[in-house]
């Protein structure tokens, strides 16, 4: 039997080798009987720089380049939805499916889809609009926010199915009119096969210059991860070594503000592709996970370097107790504390008795086998888009 097409609408959906959000493809190139294409954006979000790709199943659509969060960034969301609708158009497909953030993907997508008389399956990473909302960017009851609700609602009611990635947002759909029955959670994941190197812990460490007990951060810098509340912990535990891997809009105010504070004990990283961010995880001790606090995390998170530290064997250290509360708990894998106790959490960790590291790591590589294997994700996703091919 032959295999069924999927187009794969996603901004952000970075082709392998390039570093940053890989979800998409690690997932849909494992599909046993679909074959994906995938729409994304010329422009790596998180480095800034023009991606190319020889890959067959990608498409790179072209967007004005930009840095921040300014307006030639939202005009990039627009020329997104528009030129990656306009490909998918042409394009045999089975199912049109796509993945927030931005909004404005899912509707082209949902267009496309109607255009085409297709099943359109609609992912949700990330909750638009209310996460602009809390974060700042758009006041709640405001005519923009209005618009983005109602366009938000109506990609909701057009989907024939919703994959979201963390529990507890159930709530959120309900109140939007919109039926649960055809949502299911796809959390993120991990392959452990990935994680397996061969190289020592000691010669990493030795390859990439750390020493010392050190907590790792890999992943956006931007303006919702906490990179303040990082270099605070840095300032107040000097015996830790920080390392930060990454780039984003934020990361150049934690450079620079480690270097008005005078601390030596914090190192930058450029990003990296995934081969090689596995081998920098393996060489460290603990990873971080950290968020500013805002209200929409409350509702539920399941985020993608969490599972990547736990499967590179590393004890976990989140400032997000609430929000993870579905994932994992305090004690379980590391420290989970509350918003602002992110120097606690690191402090319990470093001075962890081995027993205590063991069962750490136990438990870690447990989760990851059984809840939390990406084989896992993959068989939901797999049933999702066999499911919406009838309605």
């Amino acid at each position: 039997m032959p295999k069924r097409r999927v187009t794969v609408i996603n901004h952000y959906a970075f082709p392998p080798g390039s570093g940053g959000i890989t979800r998409n493809f690690d997932m849909f190139s494992r599909l046993k009987n679909w074959t994906p294409h995938f729409f994304a954006a010329n422009i790596n979000h998180t480095s800034g720089q023009k991606m190319t790709v020889d890959d067959p199943r990608y498409t790179l659509v072209p967007i004005p380049e930009y840095s921040g969060n300014g307006v030639k960034r939202m005009l990039g969301w627009v020329a997104f939805a528009a030129g990656a609708g306009a490909r998918a158009l042409v394009r045999p497909a089975d199912v049109i499916f796509a993945s927030s953030p931005q909004i404005l993907a899912p509707a082209a997508a949902m267009v496309v889809a109607k255009l085409r008389r297709k099943p359109f399956v609609v992912e949700i990473r990330d909750l638009w609009p209310d996460s602009l909302v809390s974060g700042g960017a758009v006041k709640e009851g405001s005519l923009l926010h209005r618009v983005l609700v109602g366009l938000e609602r109506t990609i909701y009611a057009h989907a024939r199915q919703i994959v979201v990635v963390p529990t507890g947002w159930e709530d959120h759909f309900r109140e939007l009119g919109i039926n649960t029955d055809k949502i299911t959670v796809v959390p993120n994941g991990a392959d452990l096969a990935e994680y397996e190197v061969p190289e020592t812990k000691e010669e990493l460490r030795s390859r990439y210059g750390i020493s010392g007990f050190t907590a790792v951060f890999s992943g956006t810098h931007a303006n919702y991860v906490g990179l303040d509340l990082i270099v605070d912990a840095a300032e107040k535990l000097p015996d830790v070594n920080f390392l930060l891997v990454g780039s984003g809009a934020r990361k150049q105010w934690a450079v620079d503000e480690a270097a008005a504070r005078g601390l030596g004990n914090i190192t930058f990283h450029d990003q990296v592709p995934k081969s090689e961010l596995v081998r920098i995880l393996r060489a460290c001790d603990v990873g971080l996970h950290t968020v500013t606090p805002q209200e929409v995390f409350n509702k539920g998170m399941s985020p993608n370097k969490l599972y990547d530290y736990m499967a590179a064997g590393l004890a976990v250290v989140s400032n997000a107790k609430v929000p993870l509360r579905d994932v994992i708990v305090d004690d379980e894998v590391g420290a989970v504390v509350d918003p602002h106790d992110l120097v606690e959490g690191i402090a319990r960790v470093r001075d962890a008795d081995e027993a205590t590291m063991d069962r750490w790591h136990a438990r870690a590589r447990e989760l990851m086998a059984d809840r939390f294997s990406l084989q896992a994700s993959v068989d939901k996703l797999e049933t999702v888009l066999e499911k919406s091919l009838y309605r």
